[in-house]
């Protein structure tokens, strides 16, 4: 009687899973202030970790885009969407390393919830990423010409052709305007100043006539109408109309005064 024994050999192990770096949390400036027709910088840091040390970590970037308006792949746009990427790493310890993302924000990005992720990626190819929410809030905000010279006028006379003064949204919402302003004076005058109502404006249309067509500035801030949207690409900006009444007795003086423009969300 023959016997056959066979023996089956197995051999067993691990296979070796690669490294991937991990983003363990996302803090960014919330809420976002914007600057009147200027820019802010607000930042999106991150912590990371690598278990092969945080030397493994070769870059990080990051995006910051509007959710409601567009999605994290799509382009660049002033208003909605930014990227950053090469955002500065800090000297870390050991397998933790904390990287600074930037962002130099329009003062017409949208006030909305916006979304920031941040990648971070290794020198084996391997990315991994996290991020947080973060408000931008509304800026209502203008900038307007700082002079309006209606010229040398006779006494009883009104401005011939209007005075235009440009009116700039420096904000990110769509604006209109509080109107006031002070009579026209002139320290050494004896007989009479200008008052305030004799100074008219319009807001939408051009060589219009002064008392039929034209409202009288007010020394109490008045709400006008104007309508100005928020900047998108070009800079958004509008004209408004200026006429002045002389008195008919007026002495031969340079009289001043101020007009005040105040932005207010539009109605």
């Amino acid at each position: 009687m023959a016997v056959c024994l066979a023996y089956l050999f197995i051999r067993t192990g691990v296979l070796a899973q690669p490294e991937f770096p991990g983003v363990l949390s996302v803090v960014a400036t919330d809420p976002v202030d914007l600057n009147a027709c200027s820019t802010v910088v607000i930042w999106c840091n991150a912590t990371i970790n690598d278990s092969t040390g945080w030397t493994d970590i070769v870059n990080v970037n990051a995006t910051l885009w509007d959710d409601s308006k567009v999605d994290e792949f799509d382009s660049d746009d002033n208003s909605n969407h930014y990227t950053n990427l090469s955002c500065g790493l800090n000297s870390g310890s050991g397998s933790i390393v904390q990287a600074n993302c930037t962002f130099t924000v329009q003062y017409y990005a949208n006030p909305a919830e916006w979304t920031c992720i941040v990648y971070a990626n290794d020198t084996g190819g391997n990315s991994t990423s996290n991020s947080t929410n973060l408000t931008v809030n509304s800026l209502i905000a203008l900038n307007a010409e700082s002079t309006i010279d209606f010229q040398t006028l006779s006494p009883g006379a009104t401005s011939p052709d209007d005075v235009n003064n440009t009116v700039t949204n420096c904000g990110n919402v769509p604006i209109d305007l509080n109107l006031s302003g002070t009579n026209l004076t002139n320290v050494s005058a004896t007989v009479t100043n200008i008052s305030v109502g004799n100074v008219k404006y319009n807001l939408t249309d051009y060589a219009q006539d002064y008392t039929a067509n034209m409202s009288s500035l007010n020394s109490s801030s008045t709400y006008t109408d104007f309508s100005l949207v928020k900047r998108t690409n070009g800079v958004s900006t509008n004209k408004t109309y200026w006429k002045i009444g002389i008195p008919s007795v007026i002495e031969d003086l340079v009289y001043t005064g101020t007009i005040t423009f105040i932005a207010v969300t539009d109605i």
